[in-house]
């Protein structure tokens, strides 16, 4: 039986988390608000996945156009005014304060947990 890498399983982390996102928003941009399948978008994080205390934080994470996620780098303030739209200002402020809190690093078995728990989050959508 091959064991399989840190790095592996996390890749397959984010790849179900990230579909998850997507497919939870029906394909729709959070920053612009075009919609597309949801296999050609991606998924943007408002403070980026280098913070790994933030990177499967729900509402840190929506779907986005590779218009406004790469091209316009991530559309941050319109980012922004959806997210205080949505949640408030405080939420914003919590993630900044998330952001410079000690940093998270993750074990095998946190990865493994995240991919359990986003298969039936994304069993749930079907």
């Amino acid at each position: 039986m091959k064991l399989k890498s840190l790095s592996q399983v996390k890749k397959k982390a984010d790849k179900i988390f990230s579909e998850y996102i997507r497919r939870r928003d029906k394909g729709k941009c959070f920053t612009c608000g075009s919609i597309k399948r949801w296999q050609e978008q991606q998924c943007g994080h408002y403070i980026s996945r280098q913070y790994n205390q933030l990177r499967y934080n729900e509402q840190n994470s929506n779907c986005q156009c590779v218009g406004c996620n790469v091209f316009k780098g991530g559309n941050k303030d319109d980012y922004a005014i959806g997210l205080i739209r949505k949640y408030g200002v405080a939420k914003l402020e919590e993630f900044f304060k998330i952001k410079h809190f000690k940093t998270k690093i993750f074990k095998l078995a946190e990865f493994e947990e995240i991919i359990r728990i986003y298969q039936q989050k994304l069993e749930q959508l079907d």
